[in-house]
């Protein structure tokens, strides 16, 4: 496909702006521009003490401990959390709304931009209106659920860190200043603080360290220590452990009779159940990019890999009230899921369709991005690494309790994956001005819904 909407034909220089040497920076402005519709959205946002931001941090601390912090923590600590570095900011911010409404403006921000540098996009002002665009498809829920301090401070503020991180660390010189690599040593700290990213940099700093480092692997030495460090500060919290009781006694009496292979499955079929089914626009937008980026293939077998997952989508989730009487499929897939994943037995092979179902829109998806991005083997790697490692982090709440409980909060990486995904494919093979304005103008709906 060509590059009709990259190619000296972008959105912006349509209605009038040029980005040359002799010109305004565009990029420049884009960002000034996403910053402050963040902020817009941001100062709006009313901070009530609903929900954990008030029952389980504000109230608490100033009842209980007399606005103490390190005795607030240290409670914590031993009866409830492991999470002590990131609830010192949860902390923070429930006393200070100014400093959560600023910090969540950056998060926010970051989340947008950084992509389009760590992949090194060419046509960055486009692409930051369109990577905006789709992270304001994250399902709001995942920014406010449990209240907006403690959601985002616990999930979009770590990946925001982990994000920074990269940020700082892929420079292609390596030459870090000192403060900046005091800064990801500190955004490691906050980012490892939470279990599912800690998961995350265990495997990601040794990759960065070989394979971009060498002989100066040594440099990111200090931060792999640190999430070490994280990793004992979660095994050998009390309060975890006391938590993990409390939760399966109040949420799943019978988890700990669950099998490995049932808390694995639990964790593989919640996970791209939330992702596959149940309506969420990103992955109809993932489903429309790879569709039409290889829409163009003679290939029958490229053109049916591609199309898979749109036609998913539309079956599953659009038409599926229409289609139910005519698909069987249809209420065999949906119908199977429960409180255990799905209703899979080993001695039951009509049982595996489900889990069948969704490993087969999972491997289309894999197969259309190999044909997409075959060209660049680091960047499909990294694609592959990112999409595995966002999912990673969803099939763990398998080993926990909460796994239904936790919400979709705990789904952000594996969402904000797709959003990646989708804004690599487009740049990749390009994308028309009137599906750049159609991702855009949803863009700016998601964002008018969230005000």
């Amino acid at each position: 496909m060509q590059n009709v909407g990259w190619k000296q034909a972008s959105f912006l220089k349509h209605i009038g702006f040029k980005s040359n040497h002799n010109s305004i920076d565009l990029t420049k402005i884009a960002i000034v521009g996403i910053f402050l519709m963040f902020l817009i959205f941001n100062m709006s946002v009313s901070l009530t003490g609903t929900g954990d931001d008030g029952i389980l941090f504000a109230g608490p601390l100033l009842k209980d401990f007399n606005g103490n912090f390190f005795s607030f923590l240290s409670s914590r600590y031993s009866h409830w959390s492991s999470r002590i570095i990131i609830e010192f900011f949860t902390l923070l911010s429930v006393q200070h709304n100014f400093f959560w409404r600023v910090i969540n403006t950056l998060s926010l921000t970051a989340m947008s931009v950084i992509p389009a540098y760590l992949f090194n996009f060419k046509k960055k002002p486009a692409l930051l209106m369109i990577s905006t665009s789709l992270v304001l498809m994250i399902p709001i829920s995942m920014f406010s659920e449990t209240g907006w301090i403690a959601t985002t401070t616990n999930y979009s503020w770590v990946l925001s860190a982990f994000l920074g991180f990269l940020m700082i660390t892929l420079k292609k010189d390596h030459k870090i200043s000192l403060v900046a690599w005091a800064l990801s040593l500190i955004l490691v700290a906050y980012a490892g603080n939470l279990e599912q990213m800690c998961i995350v940099l265990i495997i990601v700093i040794p990759i960065i360290a070989y394979y971009f480092y060498g002989q100066k692997w040594w440099l990111l030495a200090p931060h792999y220590l640190t999430v070490l460090g994280n990793l004992a500060l979660i095994y050998f919290c009390k309060g975890n452990k006391l938590r993990f009781v409390k939760e399966v006694s109040n949420r799943f009496p019978d988890f700990t009779s669950l099998t490995l292979f049932r808390k694995i499955e639990l964790g593989y079929s919640s996970s791209l159940k939330s992702l596959f089914f149940d309506g969420h626009i990103l992955f109809l937008v993932l489903g429309i990019v790879l569709f039409i980026a290889l829409s163009k293939s003679h290939n029958v077998f490229i053109l049916f890999v591609g199309s898979v997952p749109l036609i998913s989508f539309l079956i599953f989730n659009l038409f599926s009230g229409i289609l139910n009487n005519k698909l069987k499929i249809i209420d065999t897939v949906l119908g199977s899921f429960n409180k255990y994943g799905t209703s899979f037995k080993l001695s039951h092979p009509t049982t595996w369709i489900t889990d069948f179902v969704m490993l087969f829109i999972t491997a289309c998806i894999v197969v259309a991005l190999i044909c997409i991005l075959k060209t660049d083997s680091i960047q499909l790697f990294s694609v592959l690494l990112m999409l595995f490692l966002a999912f990673i982090t969803r099939l763990i709440l398998g080993f926990s309790p909460t796994v239904w409980a936790s919400g979709e909060r705990t789904s952000i990486f594996m969402y904000y994956a797709i959003c990646v995904t989708s804004l690599t494919v487009l740049e990749k093979r390009g994308a028309s001005l009137a599906l750049q304005g159609i991702i855009m103008a949803m863009g700016a709906f998601c964002y008018l819904s969230w005000l």
